[in-house]
């Protein structure tokens, strides 16, 4: 008898400590479950966020936003205020180009935009809120990266996700006739011409430049991520209200437009073939390069499909 109630009071024991191990693993599981976690929204290690603004728009808007987890709605307001920090900037630098600081990105210019106001409200019940910034991209290099750098610096409630408590907000730029993109600074047109007699074809990155402009290499030149050879070789394509296109140097480069060729008429169009829209330029120009007695004549076709 006493072993019978030994044997019992032993399987009593088990049955609580079962019951009070599967409350606390329930408890766990349910805080964890119902966690009120807020995030700036980003991709990446470096938490960049990109958003492309129009050259063509003299100030755009952007946004940086707010995403807030958990199974549950919020039953507050959230209040987070944010402030401009470059430590994460410093860390992207560093760790992508290491001692190559002419690679390093850089601070987008105060001038180049305002925050009016630098905190987002998530409000009760909802998921997510946004900080607008306003942008004013004309003058902005095509061969750099530009980035606002911020992080959050207080806020009222809940809990931040502490590797996504800061933000890289990377401006990219486009025009009508080029866009850049995260992985490219350019778009590639497909290139058929003349170089003097010779015919010649390719691709060329087309880098937008203003509300109306591009710039290319010249003739046949090789584009390099080399700024003298970019300032010495490079041209300008200036479009009218008329799409008429003016041909000029970027920088250290002799340029001559020639107009009246009726094959290369110096024009930016839509060329609709019936199946496909291509973005169109076609130009007629002489160009000479510094310290180099050669004058270049060039005829070219620029094209790329106008996706929809």
């Amino acid at each position: 008898m006493k072993h019978i109630n030994y044997l019992f009071g032993i399987l009593i024991f088990v049955f609580l400590l079962c019951t009070v191990s599967c409350n606390d693993d329930e408890n766990a599981y349910k805080s964890e479950l119902y966690k009120k976690v807020f995030a700036l929204v980003s991709a990446d290690n470096y938490n960049v966020f990109t958003a492309v603004h129009d050259l063509e728009e003299p100030e755009s808007t952007g946004y940086v936003s707010v995403s807030c987890g958990g199974t549950t709605p919020t039953d507050k307001d959230i209040l987070i205020n944010l402030k401009l920090d470059n430590d994460l900037f410093d860390r992207y630098n560093k760790g992508n180009y290491d001692v190559e600081e002419n690679k390093y990105a850089n601070i987008l210019p105060a001038d180049k935009y305002t925050i009016d106001n630098y905190s987002i409200t998530v409000p009760a019940g909802e998921r997510s809120g946004r900080m607008k910034i306003r942008m004013r991209p004309e003058g902005l290099s095509p061969d750099s990266i530009y980035f606002i750098s911020l992080k959050i610096d207080n806020y009222s409630v809940y809990e931040a996700n502490p590797t996504k408590s800061d933000i890289l907000y990377r401006v990219l730029l486009k025009n009508s006739y080029a866009l850049q993109s995260s992985s490219s600074f350019a778009t590639s047109y497909s290139m058929r011409g003349m170089l003097g007699v010779s015919n010649v074809m390719g691709t060329k990155s087309v880098f937008p430049l203003t509300h109306n402009s591009v710039r290319v290499m010249a003739g046949n030149e090789t584009f390099q991520a080399d700024t003298a050879l970019i300032n010495g070789r490079s041209i300008i394509l200036e479009v009218d209200d008329r799409n008429h296109v003016t041909v000029k140097p970027f920088k250290h480069l002799y340029v001559e437009q020639i107009d009246g060729d009726p094959d290369y008429p110096n024009i930016y169009f839509i060329d609709d073939d019936g199946f496909r829209k291509f973005k169109t330029f076609q130009l007629r120009y002489n160009y000479r390069k510094a310290g180099d007695a050669t004058l270049y004549e060039m005829k070219e076709e620029l094209r790329v499909e106008l996706k929809k």
